[in-house]
């Protein structure tokens, strides 16, 4: 095993991105260098390191890997460090065996450490939460649903319409029928399916486990970022931002987030919903109701959309999401992610809405979110309104 790499204590208070995430701090960055690492002596959670040649199981398995699954900062674990991993009770963490096995041990103790938090924060339980996070890797759902939808499988039972339905109806069928197949359903389909870049089971199926990849960036902006299958954080003995355990909960806000909302057509929430929320039940800093003209959040749908100092526009994105929450409560806004994670994406609603939001994300909204006062609340209506409501929020 190499030398551990210098470790970069950031001390100064950062907001840390991910492919949900996306910002970073505008201030200097303080820093102290140690050339001596030694590992904290703090106890971490009992696990194995593991072979996948011996397992059979993988960083990822795809031929093209997404980073709608594995996120914009884990090529390295799915390109060169694909095969070597701690498995713990709730986590498999990838990344460098060169790595100190204690980066390992460090990163699934984090994540065990700040699992329940974050769901309670959320309002779910464990097993609702592995219930709703895909068990099958999302390249495969994807084969299946466009299979379904050119009829490339004969075996299967179609609707009698289905020749008469539109492309959008029969898109909508196959993605419907996919999201609701069993894995007993899926082996069999796959079993079957000669074009299958997926040759065994262990290639598509994915474990009941927060999946980590150990980054090795040197800098902390990008430290961390939640996916569809877990978390992408950076390598202890090299970085370690401050407030490390809402960073944790953060980054697995935004897992949950997926597996509540998104499917293989991708994520819905806007950026400073999906921010709002991860800054908000993480206990991160927010915005004072008072201070609601320094920012506009809900211009920001896509991470493009973001201007200023991104701290700022998180503490905002805070706020946003707090309305909503007094508002609404935390219950309801689950089932609202629940409902939006139900709908298939139609591509010419989306093409023809005059809204940059993913149009499942504006009629779930637009449905079932009020106002303070407990009137209906618009997607648009809260952009354009968004500093008229907060002076009201805020007296």
């Amino acid at each position: 095993m190499k030398q551990p790499l210098n470790k970069l204590l950031v001390i100064s208070s950062l907001i840390l991105t991910l492919s949900a995430c996306g910002g970073g701090d505008d201030g200097e960055e303080n820093s102290n260098n140690n050339s001596n690492y030694v590992p904290p002596n703090t106890s971490t959670v009992s696990g194995q390191f593991y072979n996948s040649i011996n397992t059979g199981k993988y960083f990822s398995t795809e031929d093209f890997p997404s980073y709608e699954q594995y996120g914009q900062n884990s090529r390295h674990c799915y390109q060169s460090y694909n095969d070597y991993y701690f498995e713990s009770e709730k986590t498999m963490v990838f990344g460098n065996p060169d790595l100190p096995e204690s980066d390992f041990k460090q990163a699934a103790t984090w994540v065990e450490n700040n699992l329940t938090s974050a769901l309670t924060s959320m309002g779910i339980s464990e097993q609702e939460f592995f219930d709703a996070k895909t068990s099958i890797r999302l390249g495969r759902l994807k084969e299946i649903r466009n299979w379904l939808y050119q009829k490339g499988y004969p075996s299967f039972s179609y609707p009698a319409e289905f020749d008469n339905w539109t492309s959008q109806q029969q898109n909508d069928w196959a993605t419907k029928t996919t999201k609701n197949l069993t894995t007993d359903e899926v082996v069999n389909l796959t079993e079957n399916d000669p074009y299958t870049q997926y040759k065994t089971e262990s290639d598509y199926k994915l474990e009941d486990k927060i999946y980590v990849c150990l980054h090795e960036n040197t800098q902390p902006y990008g430290w961390g970022e939640g996916t569809a299958i877990g978390i992408t954080i950076g390598a202890e003995s090299i970085v370690v931002p401050d407030d490390i355990n809402k960073l944790i909960q953060h980054e697995l806000i935004h897992t949950i987030q997926h597996a509540l909302s998104a499917d293989f057509d991708g994520f819905k929430l806007p950026r400073w919903f999906s921010e709002g929320q991860a800054v908000y039940l993480s206990g991160m800093s927010v915005a004072k109701k008072t201070n609601h003209n320094e920012y506009d959040p809900t211009l920001v749908v896509y991470f493009s959309d973001e201007y200023g100092n991104s701290s700022l526009a998180y503490e905002h994105y805070g706020l946003a999401y707090q309305y909503i929450k007094d508002s609404n409560g935390q219950p309801s806004i689950v089932t609202m992610m629940k409902n939006m994670g139900a709908l298939s994406h139609d591509y010419s609603i989306q093409l023809n809405s005059e809204l940059k939001e993913n149009h499942n994300y504006v009629e779930i909204f637009n449905a079932q979110i009020k106002q303070q006062n407990g009137n209906s609340l618009k997607v648009s209506e809260y952009r354009d309104n968004y500093h008229s409501l907060m002076t009201t929020y805020a007296n």
